[in-house]
């Protein structure tokens, strides 16, 4: 889940809000299936350059 905040993060510092959408959407949705979010790999394991992602319960 961290990586996919961080690339709607790194997308919408560039003004592309669409990975914020997309996943907002998926999270509201959780129960149901999602092609969308399934096209943008979020049914997949993390990419590779996420796999060094912390996230501390202060962040």
């Amino acid at each position: 889940m961290n990586w996919m905040a961080e690339s709607a993060i790194r997308k919408a510092e560039k003004n592309d809000y669409s990975d914020v959408t997309l996943l907002q959407k998926t999270l509201m949705e959780s129960f149901m299936e999602q092609e969308e979010a399934e096209r943008a790999g979020y049914a997949s394991k993390p990419p590779s350059w996420a796999q060094q992602l912390r996230v501390s319960c202060s962040s």
